[in-house]
């Protein structure tokens, strides 16, 4: 069975999905390593970090009032169970709808909380960058319609043009007008809004799609909300789990030491592309896929292999861990190393457990992945209360790491009552799998 569907052409066309996902966030990922270059030596530690906090506050708000609308789109378009224009037509407007609460609310959250956790950052940038939410909810829900489609190609040219966006922007506002701060959080207002342009752009252009505002679908809401919410809590409590030690550490320490922070996070995150790429293409693969068997076999081809590569990053990330960052950040950011090799064994679980996760919610049973991010959430926020007053920023990474090794081990536990799949079959990598490198490798070869 095995042998006959690696050579099949839906198969194909997943590796093929796969590579061409992973080649495009290669760019990204280049992309927006210079940008975290650029911003770190001109800012700062102390300028990075009131960065990451201003920026953080609305990817906040973006991620916690979406309804899982992103999700569902993904999910109903690739089953084709909803017509496209309806889709783009009520994303539309509950974007912009969402986008207009969520200014509101961070307005409140701003006005009310600013000294406790954001002492030490201007509050008129603070509100200057709620005015990136329309573009960044827009954004959201436009790029989920490219991946319902499987339209990878589009999908990932998409996220190049945002963070190329926000990078000439900074170019500009920051290197040319010497802006600062201030600068950098204009261009993160405008790379947003090329990206939703572009997107537009193409909508109209590929798939002749026009808005209406007649044609929003109040059943089609309703379905989206119904399947979304329970993906949107779990989607939610996981960006809380990855993001809330940003707020703590602002909150015991001070800004310099969230732009330490932030960089070792963010460099590590980077180990994580190859599942990402592969995770984004297995989504509405699963959801698409008919028989348990042909599922089964898909997510356990990817998900050993995925473990095998990430852990192998991990090793050769840790070795070098030290002169990785001070070539790129300088000699500031050197604590950024030690912190960067606390956080990449946990990185490289949650890879995995991303794999894991999107083929769970795949077949339809998002709640499960809602249950243990919720409490993926609490236990992370407790280590941290408890680990960063004592061990500071070590201890904001170890608490990361303890998190996601507990999350790994629950996912899997979880993945193997819901497939009754053999652990070994989704964990370690097999014969098959290294005579498939070097077929993938040999056509690489030829085709270049």
């Amino acid at each position: 069975m095995g042998a006959v569907l690696d050579m099949s052409d839906d198969n194909r066309s997943f590796v093929r999905n796969s590579f061409l996902t992973f080649s495009r966030q290669v760019t990204n990922i280049v992309i927006g390593i210079l940008l975290l270059v650029v911003l770190a030596r001109i800012l700062g530690p102390a300028g990075q970090g009131k960065y990451s906090l201003i920026t953080l506050l609305p990817t906040v708000l973006l991620t916690f009032l979406t309804l899982g609308i992103n999700t569902s789109t993904i999910y109903y378009i690739s089953k084709g169970e909803v017509k496209l224009n309806t889709v783009y037509n009520n994303n539309i407007i509950i974007g912009t709808l969402l986008s207009l609460v969520s200014i509101g609310l961070g307005a409140v959250v701003i006005f009310f909380f600013s000294e406790k956790f954001f002492n030490e950052t201007p509050h008129v940038l603070l509100y200057l960058c709620l005015l990136a939410l329309p573009f960044m909810f827009l954004r959201e829900y436009f790029q989920t319609v490219f991946q319902g489609l499987q339209d990878f190609k589009l999908f990932n040219t998409a996220m190049v043009v945002n963070q190329l966006g926000i990078l000439a922007f900074v170019a500009v506002f920051v290197l040319i007008f010497r802006l600062g701060l201030e600068g950098a959080i204009l261009a993160f207002i405008a790379g947003n809004l090329i990206n939703v342009v572009y997107m537009v752009y193409q909508l109209k252009k590929r798939h002749k799609l026009r808005f209406d505002i007649r044609g929003f679908s109040w059943e089609y809401f309703r379905k989206s909300v119904k399947y979304g919410l329970k993906a949107h809590i779990s989607n939610f409590a996981s960006f809380l789990n990855y993001r809330i030690v940003i707020f703590l550490i602002g909150f015991f320490m001070v800004d310099s030491a969230v732009g330490i922070y932030v960089t070792a996070m963010n460099i590590g995150e980077r180990l994580a592309i190859f599942a990402a790429s592969v995770s984004n293409v297995l989504y509405p693969k699963i959801a698409a896929i008919e028989t348990e068997e042909e599922r089964n076999h898909l997510t356990s081809l990817v998900s050993r292999n995925i473990l095998a590569i990430t852990f192998v990053i991990a090793l050769a990330g840790t070795l070098i861990a030290k002169d990785l960052i001070v070539t790129l950040f300088g000699e500031q950011y050197e604590n950024s190393a030690n912190l960067l090799r606390i956080i990449l064994p946990g990185v490289a679980l949650l890879s995995v457990e991303k794999i894991l996760s999107n083929d769970i919610a795949g077949r339809g049973k998002p709640e499960l992945n809602m249950y243990l991010s919720i409490f993926n959430v609490l236990f992370n926020l407790l280590l941290n209360v408890v680990l960063i007053p004592k061990y500071g920023l070590n201890g904001a990474a170890l608490s990361a790491t303890i998190t996601y090794f507990v999350s790994f081990v629950v996912k899997i536990f979880l993945y193997k009552k819901v497939t009754n799949e053999p652990y070994h079959r989704f964990l370690l990598v097999k014969k098959s799998d290294l005579r498939l490198y070097k077929n993938v490798i040999r056509k690489l070869k030829l085709r270049y």
